[in-house]
Parts: structure tokens; C-alpha cells; sequence
């Protein structure tokens, strides 16, 4: 459910399928705004840049035993928005995160509209910043496109 600029739900708390250890030691990079930049982003988070989290086989430092410990304001975009994936100029589902599974596409079409409305807020710059640059063929493999477009003009 899309609620208050956030997508909220009741099953990542008990799942944590997303921040805990990857099955894949692959980095998946997650951007940090220049409103979140602050002391302490290395104890939070595996960085691969000052401005771009991490996470991949080791999981996400911030993911405790209940959950994520960081208050919403502080997690990186990407975080608030999984399932959903802003890439390559449009919205994607993460094809193996267990809502993306077990939801009906049409209540996940409508919940990336409203995610698209709010990421409309942001500048160009900070969607350029956070949107995922992929090859079309890990798109195809790993995510599913929700034809929704989110416009970053160069």
C-alpha cells in the first residue's frame, strides 16, 4: 500500500527477504540523497561510494532482528520503493520479492503509479541519481517492466 510518500506494508518486517544476505554477491547500488548524506552512512550501510549503499551477499547492516532500525527519512529511496525498481527511465517489479509473487500485477500497476506520482516530487538530478542504469538483458531476467515511465530529463 502506497501511504504518506512511502510503500508500506506488513510482511517486510518478518520477511526481510530484500536487506538480509543475497543469494548473489553481486553489489545492488542504492543512492543516498544529498539530504540524507550525514555522519555514520558506513555503520548503516555497505557503501560503494559516499553516496551509494549497497547490498549483496553480506545483507544490509541496518536490518535488525525486527526489521530495518532506520527511520523511514534515512533509507535510501530504493529501500521505500521495493519491490519496485526505478531503472532505465520507468518503473520495474523485482521479479523474486515474495509480494511481487504472491500480489495480483494489477494492485502492483497501481501502487507504481502512485509511486511514479510521488517520485515526480523529486528533482531530475536526484531521479538521475537514484534511477538503476541496467543492460536490457538483467532487466528482462530479473525484473518485470510495469510500463509506467518516470521522466529524468538529462
Amino acid at each position: 500500500m502506497w501511504r504518506d510518500g512511502r510503500l508500506r506494508n506488513g510482511y517486510c518486517r518478518d520477511c526481510r527477504y530484500c536487506c538480509g544476505p543475497q543469494d548473489n554477491p553481486e553489489p545492488f547500488p542504492m543512492a543516498i540523497l544529498p539530504s540524507q548524506m550525514r555522519p555514520g552512512l558506513d555503520e548503516d550501510f555497505h557503501l560503494l561510494a559516499g553516496d551509494v549503499a549497497c547490498l549483496d551477499d553480506r545483507g544490509c547492516k541496518a536490518c535488525g532482528h525486527r526489521g530495518c532500525r532506520l527511520t523511514r527519512s534515512k533509507r535510501p529511496v530504493a529501500c521505500e520503493l521495493f519491490p519496485l525498481v526505478l531503472a532505465n527511465g520507468g518503473l520495474y517489479l523485482y521479479k523474486t520479492c515474495p509480494a511481487a509473487v504472491f500480489a495480483p500485477l494489477a494492485d502492483t500497476i497501481g501502487i507504481g503509479h502512485e509511486a511514479a506520482a510521488w517520485l515526480s516530487g523529486f528533482s531530475p538530478a536526484e531521479l538521475r541519481h537514484i534511477a538503476l542504469n541496467l543492460p536490457a538483458q538483467k532487466l528482462a531476467e530479473r525484473y518485470v517492466y510495469l510500463d509506467i515511465a518516470v521522466a529524468y530529463p538529462a
